[in-house]
């Protein structure tokens, strides 16, 4: 991402692009580069990268396109104080943008129309399911190009809808006290209050989070990674189920 959009580029890659990168790279015929270059946050350290041509270079657009469009959305929805960093930060990541959809044109046209069916969604105040569809069918679109296999890309395409699904559904439970105290959409909170889901330890949310995992193991399973296998199984199989407990943990210490 630095070599492509600058230093302060790589300060915004999350775990989702590197777990893309990595679905991207086990599906290529031939095998990535692996070297030792210096960590950024301390230059006398040295650390392990990877990194494979076309591969990396296109998460890397795909990264900046969505930080775009979600910074956009930002600047829409939260309060001035709350917009102030991404309102400096925006002239930089618009840069960004503008390289990146030359490269990625495609992938620009599904973010944008994922952010705005999610704005639909959110504005008929729709419940878990519908709202989380837009992200969950962005997801499977990208995740389906992943593979020239006709078998491999149906099965890509129904694990990318079922991780879109997780990850949406993650964060709004995740956000779930700050949506309702600052009166944000929330699909959880469009049938139950906080109180009500507290009073049940926000049951319906884990109950349809758990669900979603369990699919998206079943789809897992026929993905055939190659070496790539272990890293992305102990993700899917443990790191997901993880990220929830960490959430719920983390309500069990503010109530």
């Amino acid at each position: 991402m630095g070599r492509q959009y600058g230093i302060f580029a790589r300060f915004t890659l999350s775990y989702d692009f590197t777990f893309l990168a990595i679905l991207s790279m086990a599906f290529q015929k031939t095998a990535p580069d692996f070297s030792k270059i210096r960590c950024l946050i301390n230059p006398l350290k040295k650390c392990s990268a990877c990194r494979q041509n076309g591969v990396t270079e296109r998460i890397a657009s795909q990264a900046m396109i969505t930080l775009y469009h979600k910074c956009r959305d930002q600047l829409l929805d939260e309060n001035w104080l709350a917009r102030l960093p991404v309102s400096l930060s925006f002239p930089f990541v618009r840069w960004c943008w503008q390289k990146a959809r030359q490269k990625e044109p495609q992938y620009d046209c599904f973010a944008a129309d994922m952010m705005q069916n999610q704005q639909l969604a959110e504005s008929r105040l729709s419940g878990p399911d519908p709202a989380a569809e837009p992200t969950a069918h962005f997801l499977s679109q990208i995740c389906e190009t992943l593979s020239d296999d006709p078998d491999q890309k149906r099965v890509l395409a129904r694990f990318g809808y079922l991780l879109g699904r997780y990850i949406y559904l993650s964060d709004a439970l995740d956000d779930l006290e700050k949506d309702a105290k600052k009166h944000r959409f929330n699909p959880f909170l469009q049938r139950y209050t906080v109180s009500e889901l507290k009073s049940v330890s926000y049951s319906p949310a884990v109950e349809s989070i758990h669900g979603t995992i369990a699919e998206l193991e079943k789809a897992f399973s026929l993905l055939n990674l190659n070496d790539w296998q272990p890293i992305a199984e102990n993700i899917v199989y443990y790191g997901l189920k993880q990220s929830l407990q960490n959430i719920l943990r983390k309500k069990e210490k503010i109530a």
